[in-house]
């Protein structure tokens, strides 16, 4: 069995799961923000922005770059 190498997006991607708001950002130069869910199986991952109340697909090959950001729902209350 070959066992495919992961980019660092993707392995970062994968935390990202565990955080509650990011950005992905995409090779096709698209930017996501919101809730990441992954599907290991099928090599696809959904960003869910529920202020928005859009949902984006993409192939987890596509992913550049993936940071962390403030979750605009929590922002500005402390």
């Amino acid at each position: 069995m070959v066992r495919k190498e992961k980019s660092a997006a993707a392995a970062f991607l994968e935390s990202a799961e565990r955080v509650e708001w990011v950005e992905v950002i995409l090779r096709d130069g698209r930017t996501l923000e919101g809730n990441v869910i992954r599907n290991p199986i099928r090599r696809t991952g959904t960003v869910v922005n529920a202020v928005q109340e859009t949902r984006h697909d993409f192939p987890l090959d596509d992913v550049q770059a993936v940071r962390r950001v403030c979750d605009p729902r929590t922002a500005g209350l402390s």
